[in-house]
């Protein structure tokens, strides 16, 4: 049994802003996290480090890395701390309704996700959002950082003690145009291609602007007559117009049919994009979150 009298003695408090400061090795990005200054973060910091004569840590290169005593002390926390927030969240009652917020490019095809979704839907106290993580000016660490996200899908992995970060599926552009355009068969060359006018998804994300990189190492001087930072409006242009554009592959198979489009093999091979889930760690605390990403794992 624990002693109640020495743990009212010890500032809990110091223990949950020293896991912070672990997981992003950063004391500003602690402090962003916890919603207090950096000031306030250094102040108990040094107090733990009295309490427990050692530095905890130390400084390396620009960053800090902790001591072994830090090391000790975040083995030995982890799992207590994530087991006495799921203990609070028990206590906030099952009957509450519970939001799933997850950001996705518009690049990973929700066709992807349905069965998934479909089966967080069919939990009555549970309800899903989705935002497109192109369109926020935030980035994914962040996301998750300050719980404003629960599930991250993004274009280039993160290195965090606190996120787990694993790769989903490899996406294949493939390059489109309507199904009777009226000079591209199924084999263009590179000459014919260069004759076309292009589409471009607007975005500053680095995975798609190497992609966009590679491609005009083959089709240099290309020229593009309409961008748009969205997959819908390309696809309906596509379908509209003679113009041409690489897709996701998982995107053009849903809508083919529908807008009477046609993918065309270049003579070049096409580079591929990876994707990457993301989430919090503590996360796994919430059965149906585990049982989410587990499905997602085995899609």
């Amino acid at each position: 049994m624990a002693n109640l009298y020495d743990l009212k003695k010890f500032d809990l408090n110091l223990l949950v802003i020293f896991e912070c400061i672990y997981q992003h090795l950063s004391i500003s990005k602690a402090a962003e996290t916890l919603y207090i200054t950096p000031s306030a973060v250094s102040q108990s910091l040094q107090r733990l480090r009295t309490q427990l004569n050692d530095p905890l840590f130390i400084r390396s290169g620009k960053g800090i890395t902790p001591t072994t005593v830090g090391n000790n002390l975040h083995f030995h926390l982890e799992q207590n701390l994530n087991q006495i927030e799921k203990t609070i969240n028990v206590m906030h009652g099952s009957e509450l309704t519970k939001k799933i917020v997850i950001y996705t490019p518009q690049l990973v095809s929700h066709s992807l996700l349905l069965d998934t979704i479909k089966m967080i839907a069919s939990e009555e106290s549970y309800e899903i959002e989705l935002r497109d993580l192109l369109l926020t000016t935030e980035s994914a660490e962040d996301l998750l950082a300050y719980r404003k996200a629960d599930l991250v899908f993004t274009l280039s992995p993160i290195n965090n003690r606190s996120i787990v970060s694993t790769f989903f599926y490899s996406l294949s552009p493939v390059l489109v145009c309507r199904q009777d355009h009226p000079r591209l068969g199924d084999n263009p060359t590179n000459e014919e291609l260069l004759n076309e006018r292009f589409t471009r998804f607007t975005t500053q994300n680095k995975a798609v602007l190497e992609f966009r990189s590679e491609s005009s190492l083959k089709l240099p001087d290309r020229c593009f007559a309409f961008s748009s930072d969205s997959l819908m409006s390309i696809l309906h242009i596509i379908s509209a117009t003679d113009f041409i554009g690489f897709l996701p592959q998982a995107t053009f198979e849903t809508y083919k049919e529908l807008l009477n489009l046609k993918c065309v093999t270049p003579p070049f091979t096409v580079p591929p994009i990876n994707i990457f889930m993301l989430y919090n760690r503590s996360a796994l605390n919430s059965t149906v979150f585990a049982k989410f990403v587990n499905q997602l794992n085995n899609e």
